[in-house]
C-alpha cells in the first residue's frame, strides 16, 4: 500500500509541475539569499538545505511568515472518518486542521492550491489534503484577497497519527519550481 501511495505523490508532482509558477516572484528569492546552509532543519528559523531550496521554520504556536502569505495552526484533531473526504488506499485516520492563512501580498490575490500545503511527518514523508472534504471553511479553492486572513480547515488523510509539520508553499509557486518554502511544526 505504500507504494500506492507513493504513486499517487508522484502523479501529483508532476501535475504541480506542469501547472508552471506565473505567480512567482524575483522578490522570493532576493530576501533570502544569505541565510545559513544546514543538512536538516531546526526547530525553528531560515536555513538553506542541500536540495538549494530555502526553509522557514515556525515552531509549534508560531506563525510562518513567507513573503506572500502567513499561516498558524490553530489546532489539529485526528479522525476515523471525515464526510466528503477521499483518501488513497491504507488511509486510517484524517488530520484535521484548522489554520489562520493570510495573502501578505500587497497586489494579487492567492487561491489555495491542492498542492500549496502538504502534511509532512517527521520522516519526511508528505501527504496532500482532500479538497473534497466537507469541513467548516474548506481551505482548498479559496481565494484570499491582499491583505486578507481568513480560518478554515485542510484534511490529511493519513495511514496514522504523524508528527511532524505542515509543508506551505508560497502563492504562485509550485512544488517543482519552489525556491522559498515554510514548515509550521505542529505538536
Amino acid at each position: 500500500m505504500p507504494t500506492r501511495l507513493t504513486g499517487l505523490l508522484v502523479i501529483a508532482l508532476l501535475a504541480a509541475a506542469c501547472m508552471g509558477s506565473s505567480g512567482s516572484s524575483a522578490g522570493s528569492t532576493a530576501a533570502v539569499s544569505s541565510v545559513p546552509t544546514a543538512t536538516t532543519l531546526p526547530p525553528s528559523g531560515t536555513v538553506k538545505l542541500p536540495d538549494g531550496v530555502v526553509y522557514t521554520v515556525a515552531a509549534p504556536g508560531q506563525t510562518l511568515r513567507l513573503d506572500n502569505l502567513t499561516l498558524r495552526i490553530a489546532g489539529v484533531s485526528w479522525r476515523t472518518s471525515v464526510p466528503g473526504a477521499v483518501g488513497p488506499p491504507g488511509t486510517k485516520m484524517y488530520a484535521v486542521f484548522r489554520v489562520r492563512l493570510g495573502n501578505a501580498g500587497t497586489t494579487q490575490p492567492g487561491t489555495v492550491s491542492a498542492t500549496q500545503v502538504w502534511l509532512r511527518n517527521t520522516l519526511n514523508h508528505t501527504y496532500l489534503a482532500s479538497g473534497t472534504a466537507n469541513v467548516p471553511r474548506q481551505l482548498i479553492g479559496m481565494t484570499i484577497s491582499p491583505g486578507q486572513t481568513v480560518t478554515g480547515s485542510f484534511v490529511f488523510p493519513v495511514p496514522g497519527k504523524q508528527q511532524g509539520g505542515l509543508l506551505v508553499y508560497r502563492f504562485g509557486d509550485t512544488p517543482a519550481s519552489a525556491k522559498h518554502v515554510g514548515v509550521a511544526r505542529f505538536s
